[in-house]
């Protein structure tokens, strides 16, 4: 037995059916397409206009869907499944398959697919697993050293005048890390939960970049990386001061510590249009890959852990750029060849009149 909607059910039907965000599929008993909304259409990047009878083989070749429906139609029973629909990108789906029966006959004639996109929520799980995993490592690596450097000292290298202070700077180094990865942490959430209240004045990205350098300047000698500041005269941007700078030399000492000796670190600005400030931050350091250019500012994310830990730092820099750079209603990129060099832009409020800069620097 079949079924079709009649004159009056269909409109309605198609009216309610194209206001969700979930894509729907409505089969009869022979995997004919009786219904489906324009999620579905989206979903399947099926043609809007198609004519003639439409079957479940001709939207998706998917095995878990046609496995769905087909104990649906044959056992009355409900199926439900996590799934991945290849189209213009990769996409996970929790599909749920019902069956319609007829309250006359009792029996089934049909069934309805529903297709909930949960591509986000499976990114968003990852990254928090992967959070937890990183910061667990993050935290378990100096707490093992200090632990042992305070077990030796207890067991007597206290009084061994040769090594003692150097296992107490070693203590102080770890235990300086863990106390800049909380300070970070804390900063980040304070930020994502909008309780870092911004405060933008117009800014003279000259000046403040010229500010900078004083603090970037000793880690670049250190590292033979040499400095520059090619922002031109005139150039402003609306910004919350303390915010700018946490930005800024967060992006700057990333340059500098993946850099190369003789290497530089160039920082440009212009005005992209009436209402944006275009910053970059350019390197000529070690690059980065393709692969891990869509996930590195993620909180803890690295993309080589062996060589962050040799330069420091608590993973979380670019993190806490993003969101800044996001608060202020702008947005940050980045462009990067292996063994050539990277290129951060953040794009941020352009003063909306030209106006004397408040504050031209900070150096907190």
């Amino acid at each position: 037995m079949s079924f079709r909607l009649d004159q009056y059910s269909q409109p309605l039907l198609e009216a309610v059916l194209g206001s969700l965000r979930e894509g729907i599929l409505v089969i009869d008993r022979q995997t004919e397409v009786v219904l489906y909304n324009q999620a579905a259409i989206d979903i399947f990047n099926l043609s809007p206009v198609m004519t003639g009878p439409l079957r479940l083989i001709d939207i998706t070749r998917n095995k878990a869907i046609h496995d769905g429906f087909h104990q649906v139609l044959e056992e009355g029973r409900p199926f439900d499944a996590n799934l991945e629909i290849f189209g213009v990108q990769e996409r996970t789906f929790s599909f749920r398959a019902t069956p319609l029966i007829m309250p006359s006959a009792h029996e089934v004639v049909g069934a309805i697919g529903v297709f909930f996109d949960v591509t986000q929520l499976v990114r968003l799980e990852r990254v928090r697993r992967e959070f937890f995993a990183n910061l667990s490592h993050e935290l378990r690596t100096p707490l093992t050293s200090i632990l042992a450097y305070v077990e030796t000292l207890l067991n007597g290298a206290l009084y061994d005048n040769e090594n003692n202070l150097q296992f107490l700077r070693i203590i102080n180094k770890h235990a300086t890390r863990m106390q800049n990865l909380v300070r970070d942490i804390a900063d980040l959430s304070a930020i994502e939960a909008g309780e870092f209240k911004l405060e933008p004045v117009t800014i003279d990205l000259k000046a403040f970049v010229d500010n900078l350098s004083v603090l970037v300047l000793p880690e670049a000698t250190a590292r033979q990386v040499t400095f520059r500041n090619d922002v031109p005269p005139g150039i402003q941007v609306q910004a919350d001061p303390q915010a700018l700078e946490q930005i800024l030399m967060n992006l700057i000492i990333n340059a500098v510590k993946f850099n190369r000796p003789g290497g530089e670190v160039v920082v440009t600005a212009s005005f992209e249009s009436d209402v944006r400030t275009l910053i970059a931050v350019r390197d000529t350091g070690i690059g980065i890959e393709a692969k891990h250019l869509g996930r590195i500012f993620e909180r803890l994310y690295r993309v080589d852990k062996s060589r962050s830990q040799e330069v420091g730092g608590t993973g979380l820099g670019l993190a806490i750029v993003k969101h800044l750079v996001l608060n202020h209603g702008g947005d940050v990129s980045v462009d990067s060849t292996p063994g050539v060099g990277s290129e951060f832009r953040v794009r941020l409020p352009r003063p909306m009149t030209p106006a004397p800069a408040v504050f031209p620097a900070t150096t907190g």
